[in-house]
């Protein structure tokens, strides 16, 4: 069985020819193989309903009912090793990923699984989400000390042509996050829907032809501001986060904006001088 998940299965043993049954729970912390037969028909139970299911093998065949698996075996080719060997992916509603491995055997005496995430796959996934979390927390706040910390002696404008103004109104460097923020003014009538913000590294000029030099694109860990549509003459305030950066001696930062299904864009560069002087929150 795949190592991303360890199932608990509890089976249920039939104990006498008239369907009378007694549960005999046996948790397993870990089952290589799940045997199945051509004469018998295998029940796999899910807390959840199925998503998605998959075989790997046509010898297999598998079937779903809301919340439970049904599988068997074809009987055919079987003196064929390659014929006795599968395995099984299910997907739940829920995001429960199961993958086991299959294998044929005539007779069988277990024929009915409970299958369920462990405690300890459980708490994994719960530290997962908990952990994303608060790092979603963390960012949030230091979107809103950057909000606080809005005076910046910086002032970086790009050129005069085209519709948009860029201005860069902020560096500032906080918990070993840089952030940046740009003032983007529409001075035409139409409605400018930013699509994308590019950050990538050039060199402040042309060097000799055998100089090679490749481009770094920096992207942000969090934007701060949710609207990306400048209205006509209107203006829009976007900061951004990034993990730690610093350019070389050569290069200069560049920022590229692009319009929503439109021709529009607008660039300004960030000299390395200027990041290295952020204001310290």
């Amino acid at each position: 069985m795949k190592k991303q998940i360890i199932l608990s299965i509890a089976l249920a043993f039939i104990i006498n020819k008239k369907a009378i049954s007694q549960k005999h729970l046996i948790p397993l912390e870990k089952q290589d193989t799940l045997q199945v037969s051509d004469i018998k028909t295998t029940h796999l139970l899910f807390d959840q309903r199925i998503k998605y299911l998959d075989v790997g093998s046509p010898y297999f065949v598998a079937d779903t009912t809301q919340q439970m698996v049904k599988l068997k075996h074809i009987g055919e080719e079987l003196v064929d090793v390659r014929s006795q060997v599968s395995n099984l992916t299910v997907i739940t509603e829920d995001g429960g990923y199961y993958s086991l491995v299959l294998s044929y055997k005539r007779f069988l005496d277990n024929l009915t699984y409970k299958v369920k995430r462990t405690v300890e796959f459980a708490d994994a996934v719960k530290n997962e989400v908990e952990k994303e979390e608060e790092k979603s927390a963390e960012l949030l706040s230091l979107c809103e000390k950057l909000d606080k910390n809005f005076n910046n002696k910086i002032h970086i404008k790009n050129g005069k042509s085209g519709d948009i103004r860029i201005r860069v109104t902020g560096i500032f460097y906080i918990k070993e996050k840089i952030g940046l923020r740009l003032e983007l003014k529409n001075e035409s009538a139409i409605d400018f829907d930013i699509d994308n913000i590019l950050f990538r590294t050039k060199l402040n000029k042309r060097l000799s032809k055998d100089y090679l030099y490749q481009e770094r694109v920096i992207h942000p860990i969090h934007t701060c501001t949710e609207d990306f549509e400048i209205i006509g003459n209107g203006q829009k305030n976007v900061t951004l986060l990034f993990d730690k950066f610093m350019l070389n001696e050569k290069e200069k930062l560049s920022i590229d904006i692009f319009e929503t299904n439109g021709g529009r864009s607008a660039s300004i560069n960030i000299a390395r001088e200027d990041l290295l002087k952020p204001k310290v929150i």
